[in-house]
């Protein structure tokens, strides 16, 4: 048997959607199956499709996937290659780590309406260890809009080191980010809780500030003002989803293009102004602490105006 443990961009999808997502290769029924049976188990117990998930839940998914669903699976077809515009960069790899430099557009997951994506791209390279229950993946997300570091486990060991490294906050992430207007103080810490809302429709924010959510702090500093924008380093104190999003609209200042946290700019196909610059992380093989960047792009630079 083969277990995860559930991370908190997971929080709140149904187990059968998720499911999904991660066996592309079973069909639907057969995730039925072995949910039916308890084949599939959630912390060691049987559970319904519909199951809300949470992080912290501990996944359990069988050896061998094809004859536990009753039958061998069709393979899932191979992803298509994106775009040259959409082909993530390769930051650092070595034998348990694979750092990415993912463009503005590009989903980390394959989901909905999304013909290129992360998962698909790794799927398509010869990096790493593959089994019957394992392939590279990547340990944390990025939202599609934004851009930046991306962090691939390449074998079992180093996924599961490198996303517990995440749950305990032993990462340090570091994004820019374009806003709407100046805020003031010119440096400053966001320290709202964040709750989760699990009805929010695509065009509406998926967390919000309110006191009965998870403790978020994010502190920042404005780097350059122009006339209407100005050009914000933020770095995050906790992991929370969609966290600078929803913290940086809390004080006022959505970042630009993101019409679902409060923005009235429109950058196209999901876009917002936001980069994942550096990324801080204890090595899996030898716990020393490995940092990696990528450059601002000029798009967010030259935003500012």
């Amino acid at each position: 048997m083969h277990e995860l443990e559930l991370r908190e961009t997971e929080e709140g999808q149904r187990l059968d959607r998720h499911l999904r997502k991660l066996l592309p290769g079973v069909p639907l029924g057969g995730i039925f199956r072995l949910l039916r049976r308890g084949t599939i188990r959630i912390d060691g117990k049987k559970a319904g499709p519909d199951l809300r998930l949470r992080a912290g839940m501990v996944l359990t998914l069988p050896d061998n996937l094809g004859a536990a669903a009753g039958g061998t699976p069709l393979p899932s077809p191979p992803a298509a290659p994106p775009p040259r515009s959409l082909t993530p960069r390769v930051v650092h790899r070595d034998e348990d780590v694979l750092v990415l430099d993912k463009p503005a557009g590009l989903p980390v997951q394959p989901g909905s309406g999304h013909d290129f994506h992360v998962v698909g791209w790794l799927d398509a390279q010869a990096f790493g260890v593959r089994t019957g229950t394992y392939r590279p993946a990547p340990v944390h997300r990025l939202d599609r809009g934004t851009s930046g570091l991306v962090a691939c486990g390449l074998n079992p060991q180093a996924s599961r080191a490198l996303s517990e490294a995440f749950r305990a906050d032993q990462v340090q992430k570091v994004y820019a980010a374009v806003v709407e207007g100046a805020p003031r103080p010119a440096r400053g810490t966001i320290d709202a809780p964040l709750l989760l809302r699990e009805t929010a429709r695509a065009s509406q924010p998926k967390v919000h500030v309110d006191p009965a959510g998870k403790p978020a702090r994010s502190d920042y500093v404005v780097v350059a003002t122009g006339r209407r924008r100005s050009l914000l380093q933020v770095i995050l104190k906790t992991g929370r989803t969609h966290q600078i999003r929803a913290h940086l609209a809390h004080i006022g200042h959505p970042i630009v293009g993101d019409g679902r946290y409060g923005s009235t700019v429109d950058l196209g196909k999901g876009q917002f102004l936001l980069h994942a610059e550096q990324l801080t992380l204890p090595h899996p093989r030898t716990g020393a602490s490995a940092k990696f960047c990528a450059p601002v792009p000029d798009r967010l630079s030259q935003a500012i105006g």
